[in-house]
């Protein structure tokens, strides 16, 4: 019986293993940007499916960690991960929802990847559910915060400021933020921007991002002096499980390294 078990869970090492090389052999046939969302399942894909495949043919004694100290450290590590994973994304899950029926004094869209001057569907997703806010409150004005990334030929600022203009929302509507490189300097940037426009930072703030980038949005937000809300846009399908499992690491690194260590 237990020979059985844990036939069972080399076999489905080796298909979990098989799927991570598959997913990113699909995302870079359709030309998916490359990010560690997309390169890190390929990574472990090939691990898993070498070790599955090593346990498979009968060489599984190869593999043991021999020395007890350093097979406990990297178990403990393997528990540690699994349970921070699960832990984060629970709080990502939990964070996903749109807030309602609450009054704020400015909406903030926050940009995402370009594909030279080509907005990728995940983008749009944000920017539309900006539009639709924007037009169930027409004396609100709205930050678009985003600068000009690798393989972008103009900044995401500038990109969603000439989309919401063309689907009718009023240009003095829109502050522009275009130096921002990363979700941390999104919010920092943005409140920078509102204290040299009115003189102060510490504003209620409708977010615009994807599901799965909202929780980290919120904590960074708070961290520069905002009191945080949230419009959550979908996310694109082909990319979903990717974007989940990047902003795990993501989150890891926000908390570390733009609010701890700042």
């Amino acid at each position: 019986m237990k020979l059985k078990i844990v036939k069972f869970l080399d076999v489905l090492m080796l298909i979990l293993g098989i799927l991570g090389i598959l997913d990113f052999l699909m995302l870079m046939a359709i030309g998916t940007v490359i990010n560690f969302g997309i390169l890190f399942p390929f990574v472990v894909g090939i691990v898993l499916t070498f070790v599955a495949s090593v346990r498979l043919l009968g060489k599984g004694d190869i593999l043991r960690i021999k020395n007890t100290v350093l097979r406990r450290l990297f178990f403990g590590a393997l528990i540690a991960f699994f349970g921070s994973f699960v832990l984060v994304l629970g709080l990502i899950f939990a964070s996903s929802d749109t807030d309602k029926n609450v009054e704020v004094d400015y909406l903030v869209i926050l940009g995402a990847g370009l594909k030279g001057d080509r907005i990728t569907p995940t983008f749009q997703y944000r920017l539309d559910k900006g539009i639709e806010y924007l037009k169930a409150n027409p004396d609100l004005k709205v930050v678009v915060t985003g600068g000009q990334g690798p393989g972008e030929d103009l900044t995401e600022a500038e990109a969603m400021k000439r989309y919401l203009a063309n689907h009718g929302i009023d240009e003095e509507r829109i502050i522009m933020e275009d130096r921002a490189t990363s979700t941390s300097e999104n919010m920092k940037y943005t409140a920078e921007v509102l204290k040299q426009l009115t003189g102060r930072s510490d504003y209620r703030i409708m977010i615009v991002t994807n599901d799965f980038h909202m929780f980290r949005s919120k904590i960074l937000a708070r961290h520069n002096g905002f009191t945080p809300y949230g419009i959550t846009a979908p996310t694109n399908p082909v990319v979903l499980v990717n974007s989940y499992i990047r902003e795990y690491f993501a989150v890891v690194k926000s908390i570390i390294f733009d609010i701890i260590l700042d």
